[in-house]
């Protein structure tokens, strides 16, 4: 391109500009009013786009929130960004988990005291208020991440309107004989003091004493036997050891005496290993889930001599000294006295895997206790099958559902014996023992409120108040059917189920995945959601998950995103794969910064070189796509195909891939390449109707290539999309040292006012080809030839008539555009290595290349030349490729 067709760079240019930044700390929190106030992400039931409905995780109030969180939410909420985007009617709610035993343990540490040390008034009060604090601070946190949820469909599942739906639930359930109450071991937590259910329990790996007792047989013949509880001792009911086992067989249905003088026979089961400690094991009532088994199989005695406070009660009193002792005390007394007496012939030291409250940390006990079940055993093939009909993001998370449901041993137990949680709307007659519901309008209720009185089956007996509560995962599990009820929903009341996608954590695929999934079979006899979104852990180091029991170290949310900003941290959660766990990076939250800085940039420029430009124009709009500068519809291209790629990925919950593929078009090819290759014409100043059209062309290309990296952008990064859709050119004093100053505001913008959509965030995702397509007539059997994946496609929805398809871009221009860079390229290695300033002119650059493409290269040598900074530039035919050059 001949330099003096161009505008000079001029005083302007030349002149030092004040260095003009964008402040994320100040322009963040100014959008997220905005979107408050704009009611930008309002679900709107009346849209008929295609509904895409969340099912979002209610945070429990049990600690302040960590990085943790915002690792899983911000991923599921990029993803919901997109769909809005796309076109879909997005319904993002959001809730609190705020009651039961997570919540209770918060309240105790805060206030000091333990609820059973407080009247039950008072300890809920106290409940009450300090989760409302806690829904505040985490509101607050969630809206400076950017969260684009609609807050008016938040929900707390202690809420009167929650409780009656759980206690409405539980009562359907229990008519329906799916839910029961039984007198039966349970999984028991000392600490928690309350039962649980098999979900809520997590291996823990503990140092442990594996001791050998000395138990006699009639004959007076020693029998060893293995054991890491010794303290369990009072509670022996049998010996067993496997059939197989030939040391033994002589001593199957024969009685042994424990060291405690007690007799107990001796059975064989195949549960016995073998080969751990002697194979000989004592059973106990109740040590282990072996030995409930055991129990029921073979009728034996119950000696419980545990309480439920953690404290040992020896029912036969041959060890007095231990009534009254919790456990470990029990443990240390019991093994001195045996091994005074000898009966202790081994302690080895080992590591062992522990069962434990997942709560706490306490190891389980089973104590027979009467609680309330859900039926799952019976559902466990019905579960799999639904399992199958949910797709799984990522597929294999489903292994890891179908394992746990394959596995399942117990009926669900959903009653706790807690203070803070929803009522069990249970009454008990204390004569006939026959089990009273009152009617659904009269919940919610709370039992223990109501006034006494007669049992109306009997007529005799007094109805005592059900004392438990729900389990919380029972509600939490009813998420779907709280989404699905609600005054805002319109027109789609009750018709929103199946949800679109769940999103959560993998660690809760056997809670909340599992009981959502039995609710709905229960209730609606099919899955409660299309998609299912596993996220992985946010890990600080290996194998430690951050969390609100450990804390985050030094990653505090709040303050990461006070220093580094909400998009840079974003950014950072969006680096690792869905379901996968990662460490947190900061050269990741680096990038992020990084790459808003290049978006501001980049705009300034593109908005300075759009001053003139009017896309509405009536000359403007007549614009054909097909006559546009080469280098012009490769980027418009290029754009088009980068996000058709990222709605591949996100639509398969890929974001890192989307991710990813953005990056590599806005660094590479729009800044780099295309920026620099357009500024040529952009800064075109003649009177010349042909380098008028070649300006045109590119501002035509650079104001729609560049809305599109904002929308492309703008489910990672959207604060500073929103604020380069709003932005301005001011012209400033030169005086001050600025002459083009950078200005947003949310009635403003040089996009917003030709767009006209009052956010960034409600526009269009940048895939419409008939947008950038002219348009032809063509026979029925026409097709649209494009460079997009199968030429073949004609798309119906954005063009019903068969007789008018749209041509696109000369493809095999854009095809040569790749050529024109690989040249661009070379020129840039060549300065490059010799040391020689990118905008150092060139007195000479000869293109060499075949003759056949030299026809190709030729409408990209203006723009070739611009960017070599060459005053002339020759085309000569060489079987190689290269470039030569003269200084």
């Amino acid at each position: 391109m001949p330099n003096k067709t161009l505008k000079s760079k001029g005083a302007q240019e030349k002149k030092e500009e004040k260095k003009e930044r964008y402040n994320p700390f100040e322009k963040e929190k100014y959008w997220q009013n905005f979107w408050e106030r704009e009611r930008v992400y309002e679900f709107n039931p009346e849209h008929r786009g295609t509904l895409y409905v969340v099912d979002t995780p209610p945070p429990t109030i049990s600690g302040a929130l960590h990085m943790g969180h915002i690792y899983s939410y911000t991923q599921a909420e990029v993803i919901s960004r997109f769909k809005r985007m796309e076109g879909s009617n997005v319904r993002y709610p959001f809730g609190l988990d705020n009651n039961g035993l997570p919540t209770e343990r918060l309240v105790e540490k805060e206030i000091g005291v333990r609820g059973q040390d407080m009247k039950l008034d008072e300890f809920i009060k106290s409940c009450l208020i300090i989760t409302e604090k806690y829904s505040k601070t985490y509101k607050a946190l969630w809206k400076s991440i950017g969260l684009s949820v609609d807050w008016r469909l938040e929900y707390s599942t202690i809420s009167p309107e929650i409780q009656k739906l759980s206690q409405s639930v539980f009562k359907e359930l229990y008519e329906r004989e799916l839910i029961y109450k039984e007198k039966a071991p349970a999984l028991y937590c000392v600490e928690c003091q309350t039962s649980f259910a098999q979900a809520e329990k997590e291996d823990k790996e503990k140092e442990a004493i594996f001791f050998d007792l000395l138990f006699k047989t009639k004959q007076g013949q020693s029998l060893i036997i293995s054991t890491t509880r010794p303290e369990m001792l009072p509670a022996c009911v049998a010996v067993f050891v496997n059939p197989k086992d030939k040391r033994y067989n002589r001593l199957i249905g024969t009685k042994v005496e424990t060291p405690l003088r007690q007799e107990v026979f001796v059975i064989s089961d195949n549960k016995v290993d073998i080969k751990k400690g002697s194979g000989a094991v004592m059973c106990c009532t109740y040590g282990d889930e072996t030995d409930i088994y055991w129990k029921k199989t073979f009728q034996l005695p119950e000696k419980i001599i545990l309480t439920k406070n953690g404290k040992i009660q020896d029912i036969n009193n041959a060890v007095p000294e231990i009534n009254g002792k919790t456990i470990n005390e029990a443990r240390k007394i019991i093994i001195e006295k045996l091994r005074e007496k000898g009966f202790v012939k081994k302690e080895e030291k080992i590591r062992h895997n522990v069962d434990v409250h997942e709560r706490c940390g306490t190891p389980i006990e089973f104590l027979p206790t009467t609680q309330w079940f859900v039926k799952i055993l019976d559902m466990k093939t019905k579960l799999l099958k639904a399992g199958r009909e949910i797709n799984w993001r990522p597929s294999y998370m489903r292994k890891r559902y179908e394992e746990w449901v394959s596995n399942l041993k117990w009926d669900w137990c959903v009653s706790r014996e807690r203070f803070y949680g929803i009522p069990i709307p249970v009454f008990n007659c204390d004569f006939c023992e026959k089990i009273v519901i009152p009617d659904e309008n009269k919940f919610p209720l709370d039992p223990k409120t109501e006034k006494s009185r007669k049992c109306p089956f009997c007529k005799r007996g007094k109805l005592l108040p059900e004392k438990n509560v729900l389990d919380t995962w029972f509600t939490s599990a009813l998420t779907p059917d709280i989404n699905n009820h609600h005054p805002l929903n319109g027109r789609l009341q009750n018709k929103l189920y199946p949800m679109s996608v769940r999103p959560q954590a993998h660690d809760i695929i056997r809670t909340w995945a599992v009981y959502s999934i039995l609710i709905g079979l229960y209730r609606h006899n099919k899955a409660p959601w299309k998609d299912l979104m596993i996220s992985g852990h946010l890990l600080l180091k290996k194998g430690e998950k951050i969390s609100k029991k450990k804390g985050g170290g030094k990653y505090v949310p709040e303050e990461l995103i006070a220093s580094q900003s909400a998009d840079a941290l974003r950014y950072a959660m969006c680096g690792a794969t869905l379901g996968k766990d990662s460490y947190f990076d900061e050269k990741e939250v680096a990038k992020g910064k990084k790459l808003v800085t290049k978006i501001y940039n980049a705009g300034k420029l593109v908005l300075s070189k759009l001053q003139d430009f009017d896309p509405k124009a009536s000359l403007n709009r007549k614009i054909k796509v097909s006559k546009l500068e080469s280098f012009d519809q490769w980027i418009i291209q290029r754009s088009l195909e980068t996000a058709q790629k990222m709605s591949g990925f996100f639509n398969s919950y890929e974001f890192l891939h989307a991710r990813q593929i953005f990056e590599d078009f806005f660094w590479s090819e729009f800044c780099d390449n295309y920026l620099e290759i357009a500024k040529g014409r952009l800064s075109l100043s003649s009177d010349n109707e042909k380098e008028i059209n070649k300006k045109r062309s590119a501002q035509f290309a650079v104001y729609h290539s560049f809305l599109s990296v904002l929308k492309m952008a703008s489910p990672f990064i959207p604060h500073i999309t929103e604020e380069m859709y709003h932005a301005e050119i001011i012209k400033k004093d030169e005086k001050r040292g600025i002459c083009e100053s950078l200005e947003s505001k949310s009635e403003q913008g040089y996009f917003y006012r030709n767009e006209k959509i009052k956010s960034i965030h409600n526009t269009k995702w940048p895939f419409d080809r008939k947008k950038y397509s002219d348009k032809v007539s063509k026979s029925p059997k026409g097709i649209w030839k494009t460079a997009f994946p199968n030429p073949f496609v004609v798309w119906k929805t954005a063009f019903p008539n068969p007789f008018v398809v749209w041509k696109t871009f000369d493809s095999e221009r854009i095809k040569d555009a790749d050529l024109a860079l690989s040249f661009i390229s070379e020129i840039r290695k060549f300065k490059s290595k010799n040391n020689i300033g990118l905008g150092t002119e060139l007195a000479l650059l000869k293109i060499k290349c075949p003759k056949e493409k030299q026809k190709r290269l030729k409408p990209f040598l203006e723009d070739i030349a611009f960017i070599a900074r060459a005053k002339k530039i020759d085309q000569v035919m060489d079987k190689k490729m290269g470039i030569e050059v003269k200084m």
